[in-house]
């Protein structure tokens, strides 16, 4: 089954970023990373390259972007964007030459510790990353989300909690600077597919097209009690 973000019910309602918080997420993030003008930023996982809109609004020039996906690349390459196909765990990028990476919801669906590794490979000593994803909150009896829980690849089936993700990224050589919630942004999201399909059930099925299917996602996201986290680090 294909990932989440490819759902047709999921491109309708989420638009150009394919996240939830959308762009008003990424410009928090931008503004908190004080970029440079000559910063040189990597948009990994990029999708159709709407955050790199936004870094070339705020006079950011030395930007790119990665995905794996053909048809986002080729949508932002008809904005004349500066994109090209790869996968995050092999990033075509010589060592220490990103002053920041960015990660938006892409990270939960790698191998997290692989390409932590290279995000640390590529970034300069000092530089940022910053990454918003999924997050599992505390829920019943302390339950956290199996990646089989989940009918189809998703930012939620590898969502662990908050200090497993710090201890992640601090093994892999960076300093944990900031992290925020925004789980309201996640809320909203799915308060906007309820109103569309009735109910989060609704949803679900209209995305995999089976009722079994959608009642294990909804009872997946009912234990992980999913929220959605900004982080920024910098490379030791």
């Amino acid at each position: 089954m294909k990932p989440l973000y490819l759902a047709p019910p999921v491109r309708a309602h989420l638009g150009s970023c394919l996240r939830p918080g959308g762009c008003t997420l990424t410009r928090r993030m931008v503004d908190l990373l004080s970029l440079e003008p000559e910063s040189v930023v990597l948009d990994a996982g990029c999708g159709v390259g709407a955050t790199l809109e936004i870094l070339r609004e705020r006079g950011l020039n030395t930007v790119f972007g990665l995905d794996l996906e053909p048809e986002f690349l080729r949508q932002a390459r008809q904005q004349r964007l500066p994109v090209a196909q790869a996968d995050l765990g092999f990033l075509p990028v010589a060592v220490g030459t990103i002053d920041v990476v960015l990660a938006e919801c892409v990270w939960n669906l790698t191998d997290r510790k692989k390409v932590l590794q290279e995000f640390s490979r590529v970034l300069r000593q000092g530089g940022s990353l910053a990454i918003t994803d999924i997050y599992a909150r505390p829920g019943r009896m302390g339950h956290r989300s199996n990646v089989g829980e989940w009918p189809m690849p998703c930012c939620f089936s590898q969502a662990t909690d908050l200090q497993s993700i710090e201890g992640m990224i601090s093994a892999a050589g960076f300093t944990v600077c900031t992290v925020e919630d925004h789980t309201r942004h996640l809320n909203q999201t799915a308060a906007e597919f309820v109103f569309a399909y009735g109910s989060l059930h609704g949803f679900w099925q209209a995305v995999t097209g089976d009722s079994v299917l959608a009642a294990a996602a909804c009872a997946a996201a009912q234990y992980t009690r999913p929220g959605l986290f900004l982080l920024i680090a910098r490379k030791n």
